[in-house]
């Protein structure tokens, strides 16, 4: 007699009030079209869980990081913060940079338990609507732009304005009821999804960062700082030292830095006698002197 496996305690649930929990999840998408050639796309969504409106959803080219935290980033500007964020357990959801980012803008995460997708039901039901309503009749080889334009119509004026065959309300109006209740996504949320990592500045004032070279304000040599960056704008680098923001690093140049003149009084004192003296001029200097004229008014 074959042993009786013991029931496992499953409820259903749903949120109370709008952006309370959201579920997130990827799913392999159609192809399309990219410099001529056929490339496989993947779905990045998220589900509110009171009302089922999708704050965003939107195709890529990979499964990467930090295209899901595009994805995540969108949504939150478009629909404000939620409580909660369920996710799959998948290394991609496990990430650090994930995990950092969320906690920063006062946001739970929650990982599902592995192999029990039941619990993100709400999400995979979506997903199963998109395939019977939406991919069923999107034709391969759009291109990713088309697809992403196709997809957001058919949420918008479609999904969105339906009633729901659970709550019996068109999700976009379930949602609008709790609009009050909202928090709104912080306006340097930027800031929020940028990378974070330790550098010690050197006595040059120069601090490396993905094989490029930045200067620092001289007050920071010396000093472990944080730097605050984003992978698609290397011009914008961010210097943190004890939780106080000292500015963007400026990018080294070192044909620059040869023409300009050292501000020494920000690291030694200067002699009152010598603060005033003005600089000598090219043509007072004699010794070496390669161009302009000699001391018998000749061109040299």
């Amino acid at each position: 007699m074959e042993k009786e496996s013991a029931a496992e305690d499953r409820r259903r649930f749903e949120a109370e009030l709008a952006n309370e929990c959201w579920q997130s999840d990827d799913l392999h998408g159609p192809k399309v079209t990219v410099e001529r050639k056929l490339r496989k796309t993947y779905l990045y969504a998220f589900i509110d869980d009171c009302s089922r409106l999708v704050p965003h959803a939107e195709f890529y080219l990979s499964e990467r990081v930090d295209d899901y935290c595009d994805a995540l980033r969108k949504a939150l500007r478009k629909r404000g913060l939620p409580r909660k964020l369920y996710v799959d357990n998948g290394p991609g959801f496990r990430s650090h940079h994930l995990a950092h980012i969320i906690a920063s803008l006062g946001i739970a995460l929650v990982h599902s338990r592995p192999y029990r997708p039941e619990g993100r039901g709400k999400i995979e039901r979506w997903f199963k609507t998109l395939r019977t309503q939406f991919l069923c009749i999107i034709p391969s080889g759009l291109s990713l732009k088309a697809l992403n334009q196709a997809l957001w119509e058919w949420i918008y004026n479609d999904y969105h304005q339906n009633v729901h065959s659970s709550t019996k309300e068109a999700p976009l109006s379930r949602y609008l009821k709790h609009i009050h209740l909202i928090r709104e996504a912080p306006k340097d949320m930027e800031d929020y999804f940028g990378r974070r990592t330790t550098r010690r500045v050197g006595k040059d004032r120069t601090v490396s960062l993905n094989s490029r070279l930045y200067e620092a304000p001289v007050g920071l040599i010396g000093k472990i700082v944080t730097l605050l960056y984003h992978d698609h704008d290397p011009s914008r680098v961010k210097v943190i030292l004890d939780n106080t923001s000292y500015g963007y690093l400026v990018p080294l140049y070192v044909h620059i830095n040869f023409r300009i003149r050292r501000d020494h009084h920000l690291t030694k004192i200067i002699p009152k006698d010598k603060e005033t003296q003005p600089a000598e001029s090219p043509e007072h200097y004699r010794n070496g002197l390669l161009f302009g004229k000699g001391e018998d008014n000749e061109e040299l």
